[in-house]
């Protein structure tokens, strides 16, 4: 497999040419030639959901505690990229690689959303839960593309452009002057017209996506259906945010799973799921019997959440011979 794999992507990002010469490259000269390309993803995942986690302890956070997130969030953009410079450097490119840097991507995209909300101490609302499913859509869109047209796309304004101006945007977040900035009136907040551009952004990718598949796949409209019904329905039952948020996480991240390991393991195909449809129709029922739905949201994330670390298994497996403790030999 190791002979036959190939990354296959084009990238026409704006900010990658200067940030890689300028940014990428530089640093990545100080990483030692022995550590492997998957060390260095691994730390950005760690830094990542470390941060997320202190978070959700925090109410509304403070300057000090911005300006980490900040710090976070650069560290993470800068590893992303020391990883694949790595793995071409060492010639230890592999499938393995592939998925765990695009499936933390998942994740990691999703804790950017969360760490803005709370920097611009903005409610874990609907609007909260709107712009974290149209992010997930997005990233489904791309890897549904990905599978179908065997090539991985990044456009002109991407994932990274959207990144480096949450940075930007948190980084004026970190003193009290700046924070009210983004909440100054003129027509409506400053931070609508954010997340406005968020919201089409995430659109604009999914557009282009089926735009270049050239049609609609019945496993992505059934995806998009089930989990946009889980969202409005979710927002109208006023089920709790933080619960809602892990269902919306979890069902998307398996669904771009199964896509991801058809397209490098061979695995079963990415079939419309029909679980999403049975957890909508038990909310509506238990609602109207007064029950409480969180057993109902539980065993929902529990199951989708286990059938994806089976998943995740098998690709370890599958890949293990890919994995490296460290690169043993220096470059000639």
């Amino acid at each position: 497999m190791s002979e036959q794999y190939r990354y296959n992507c084009v990238d026409e990002s704006v900010l990658l040419p200067i940030l890689k010469k300028h940014v990428f490259i530089p640093l990545h000269r100080w990483i030692p030639y022995w550590v492997p390309a998957n060390y260095l993803t691994l730390v950005s995942i760690v830094m990542m959901w470390g941060i997320f986690l202190y978070f959700t302890t925090v109410d509304l956070p403070s300057g000090v505690e911005i300006g980490a997130a900040v710090l976070v969030i650069t560290a993470y953009v800068i590893f992303d990229h020391f990883d694949g410079l790595q793995a071409k450097l060492t010639q230890t490119s592999s499938p393995l690689g592939e998925w765990l840097d695009h499936f933390s991507d998942v994740f990691n995209g999703a804790i950017v959303v969360y760490l803005g909300f709370k920097c611009l101490h903005l409610p874990l609302d609907g609007l909260f839960l709107v712009l974290t499913w149209l992010n997930f859509l997005a990233f489904a869109a791309t890897y549904v593309e990905q599978r179908i047209r065997k090539e991985l796309y990044f456009g002109k304004v991407g994932s990274l452009e959207g990144v480096v101006l949450m940075i930007l945007v948190l980084a004026l977040c970190i003193s009290e002057n700046g924070r009210a900035l983004w909440h100054f009136e003129l027509g409506w907040p400053l931070y609508h017209y954010l997340l406005a551009s968020f919201a089409l952004g995430c659109v604009g990718t999914i557009f282009t996506c089926l735009h270049r598949i050239g049609r609609l796949p019945k496993e992505f409209l059934g995806f998009g259906i089930g989990g946009s019904l889980l969202v409005v329905l979710g927002i109208y039952l006023d089920l709790p945010s933080g619960w809602l948020f892990c269902a919306i996480t979890i069902f998307s991240s398996e669904f771009i799973l199964r896509n991801m390991a058809q397209h490098l393991a061979g695995q079963a195909g990415a079939a419309i799921d029909l679980v999403v449809f049975g957890l909508l129709v038990g909310l509506v029922g238990w609602y109207w019997l007064s029950w409480n739905p969180i057993p109902l949201l539980m065993l929902f994330n529990l199951g989708l959440g286990l059938s994806m670390l089976m998943r995740c298994r098998r690709l370890f497996v599958q890949w293990r011979q890919h994995w490296l403790w460290w690169n043993p030999s220096t470059p000639s």
